[in-house]
């Protein structure tokens, strides 16, 4: 039987990000041990103080980037310690000006080893954790931009479809040990990675809606779109004509 994730740890992969922040709080929240893992540890340690003081009554940082093999074994090593079940929330990655990484590829080659080389180590090295447990919960924020290759962002948006793909067959296989597998896929979302956007076409999303959403999921697997009208967005954007689609500037 799957345990209640409020019984387990929360591995925060990419846990400085907006959106990781926010469903860290939410953990808290709950009562759920936290594990942050990420690259600044000054910022690591500063979440830690709050997300203490928010509920959780554990909280350890961890020095964690996601292309150095040496924090892979460290990731899974301090997953061995922590009480079970434990359960993962990946959020990290890269988009890097489309343009830029065209002409430079050093800056692409570092986008796609994060977005997914990084993302697929680090979530390799926790399964036979996951597997031995038989329970507990994988939350993996990909994008829409891995629904379909668009004219604008392709290099991105292949990075994140090479993750729905392995999303798809981890769920598949977690299937088998009780380990539900959530796919999320934002849209435009209030972050870092949105800052200086001007006359968004839709409303924009937030962390602490995403985190929301996302936890009333946790534990069910399968796909969310986040807002929630960017499911149909997408429906109608995989299904338009090649000739139709090949002429839209986006």
């Amino acid at each position: 039987m799957n345990l209640p994730v409020n019984r387990g740890t929360w591995i925060i992969l990419g846990a400085t990000s907006a959106m990781a922040r926010a469903f860290a709080r939410k953990a808290a929240l709950e009562g759920c041990a936290l594990v942050l893992a990420g690259r600044d540890m000054t910022e690591l340690t500063a979440m830690a103080t709050d997300l203490t003081l928010r509920g959780s009554p554990h909280v350890q940082p961890l020095q964690f980037d996601a292309n150095n093999p040496d924090a892979i074994g460290a990731l899974a090593n301090t997953a061995k310690t922590c009480v079970l079940p434990i359960s993962v929330f990946l959020a990290f990655g890269q988009m890097p000006d489309e343009s830029m990484m065209r002409v430079d590829p050093s800056l692409c080659a570092q986008m796609i080893d994060t977005n997914y080389t990084g993302a697929v180590l680090a979530l390799n090295a926790l399964l036979p954790i996951l597997q031995g447990q038989r329970s507990g919960s994988v939350v993996i924020v990909g994008s829409v931009a891995g629904d379909r290759g668009r004219k604008k962002n392709f290099l991105y948006g292949s990075s994140k479809a090479g993750l729905h793909a392995y999303a798809s067959g981890l769920a598949a296989h977690l299937s088998s040990f009780n380990v539900p597998v959530l796919l999320v896929k934002p849209g435009v979302v209030d972050t870092a990675m949105t800052w200086g956007l001007k006359n968004p076409p839709v409303p924009l999303g937030t962390p602490e809606g995403l985190a929301e959403a996302c936890w009333k999921k946790t534990g069910k697997g399968g796909v969310l779109y986040y807002p929630w009208f960017w499911w149909g967005i997408m429906t109608l954007i995989r299904h338009l004509p090649r000739k139709i689609f090949n002429k839209l500037n986006f």
